[in-house]
């Protein structure tokens, strides 16, 4: 496929985790197929699983979700750095399409920080080449606000909402997803689920699959104080459905991505009164990013049945955008307090992918360190002048994570110690430490009702930590 000029295609994925931080916790496994724009699939299934570097504990509750361990991804898996170029290279094959299920907001993430901790640009692969992304979970939703015909809709027992879980949706359409939480069984369940709504409902399809670009996005989420829009989203989400009509107001001072609208279901009295200091805490503003394909649709789309269903007053909603749209002070006084914001962060390399690009001059660094032989990696590194602060540490830490066995043994006793150091005390707000690790694992074990499945998870993800922790402190302990 990459020896010709590419047609346009998607590549539908998946990913398992050991965690739910995208900064810090590592992937487990990797799936995909690969379709043409009628979702046929025109290559062979893809599946891949990653090691983990001894700086890392999983979650063992992620661990009992998906029943992935650290010696199954050990035993089959790649090196990260050899892990994610594959996966690289795939979502950047010309005219790619990269879409999955909440994807943008979870799977994305963690895709771009391994890209970052393995000196790869985070974000070359969404745009270049004709790439792009794209994430049909709020087109689900919207399909139940807006064009609900031909699909069964599951509810919550508990209070009657829609429910949008993958799981939920299969079952109730007759959808086969034996071995949910299996990143390939949900890739495939995925598929099926964007056939049923391009057979029932094409034209919202479409209209979800060529917003996916932003500029196209652009031009319907206008700002300061563009028309009222129709914005789909899951925190609006009740009974009535998921969808309701928000004014944009501003752009995000820190992310010209973002632009920060208000929910005009809401009352606007307290945005109006809010100070400065407390503007941005007000109930019913909310950021709407470009590039994460958002579902929005114009005014013309609300007609009166809809209104009903969706629980909007029209007339009331409208009066709203236009007291609005006659306070321009807001906009001045969102600013202010944007400005003024602070954003914390953590002092850990591994969390700021986000505090910069890296200039064109670091990036050629890089370059030099992946084309580098393994056990000239460090040395090369040691000789390296970066413009970036962060540049250094992050290279050394790569090549400590997928290059150990090449390294002398004074670096790998300097690796052990910074790896206990991490295991014990993680960075930030990280709640899995050894000790937690450890006290999650015998609380499982200890449970009356335990199912055999868990039992062996839990006893082989007790296994993996005492041989880690051997591994990290016996030379501590003996000196």
């Amino acid at each position: 496929m990459n020896n010709k000029k590419e047609k346009p295609s998607i590549l539908w994925y998946d990913l398992e985790t050991f965690g739910l931080d995208s900064h810090y916790d590592r992937i487990a496994q990797f799936a995909a197929i690969r379709t043409d724009l009628e979702l046929n699939p025109i290559d062979k299934e893809i599946i891949l699983y990653c090691k983990l570097s001894q700086d890392y504990l999983p979650d063992p509750l992620a661990c009992l979700v998906t029943g992935i361990t650290p010696y199954q991804v050990n035993q089959k898996g790649l090196k990260e750095i050899d892990f994610i170029k594959k996966i690289k290279d795939e979502f950047s094959i010309t005219n790619t399409v990269v879409a999955g299920y909440n994807s943008i907001n979870f799977d994305d993430e963690f895709i771009r920080n391994a890209l970052y901790r393995n000196l790869f640009d985070p974000y070359e692969r969404e745009y270049k080449n004709g790439c792009s992304r794209w994430d049909i979970i709020n087109l689900v939703r919207a399909a139940y606000d807006l064009r609900p015909e031909g699909i069964n809709w599951p509810t919550k027992k508990e209070n009657g909402n829609p429910t949008f879980k993958l799981t939920d949706l299969t079952a109730a359409n007759n959808i086969e997803q034996t071995g949910a939480h299996d990143a390939l069984v949900d890739v495939r369940a995925t598929i099926e689920i964007a056939k049923l709504i391009k057979e029932k409902q094409p034209l919202l399809y479409k209209w979800s699959f060529e917003h996916r670009k932003k500029q196209l996005v652009k031009n319907i989420l206008k700002a300061p104080f563009g028309e009222p829009i129709l914005h789909t989203h899951p925190s609006y989400t009740s009974k009535n459905g998921c969808t309701s009509l928000v004014i944009p107001i501003t752009f995000d001072l820190q992310n010209s991505n973002n632009v920060l609208c208000f929910n005009l279901k809401e009352d606007i009295t307290p945005l109006l009164e809010a100070d400065v200091e407390n503007i941005l805490y007000t109930h019913g503003l909310i950021h709407i990013a470009y590039n994460k394909c958002p579902f929005i649709s114009p005014l013309s789309v609300l007609t009166p049945t809809l209104e009903k269903k969706l629980n909007i007053d029209k007339q009331q909603v409208l009066s709203r955008a236009q007291t609005l749209k006659n306070n321009p002070e807001l906009i001045l006084k969102l600013r202010k307090a944007m400005n003024n914001q602070e954003i914390k962060q953590i002092d850990d390399i591994d969390f700021q992918i986000y505090n910069g690009f890296f200039r064109d001059e670091d990036n050629k660094r890089f370059n030099i360190i992946h084309n580098a032989i393994e056990k000239e990696k460090l040395l090369i590194n040691n000789t390296l002048s970066y413009d970036d602060p962060r540049a250094k540490e992050l290279v050394y830490r790569h090549i400590l994570r997928n290059y150990l066995e090449y390294q002398s043994k004074e670096e790998k006793d300097k690796w052990k110690s910074f790896c206990s150091h991490r295991i014990v005390s993680p960075p930030g707000n990280i709640m899995v430490n050894l000790d937690f690790y450890n006290r999650k694992i015998e609380e499982k074990l200890d449970s009356p009702d335990l199912e055999k499945r868990d039992q062996e998870i839990l006893l082989s993800l007790q296994k993996y930590g005492n041989e880690l922790k051997k591994s990290l402190f016996n030379e501590l302990l003996e000196e």
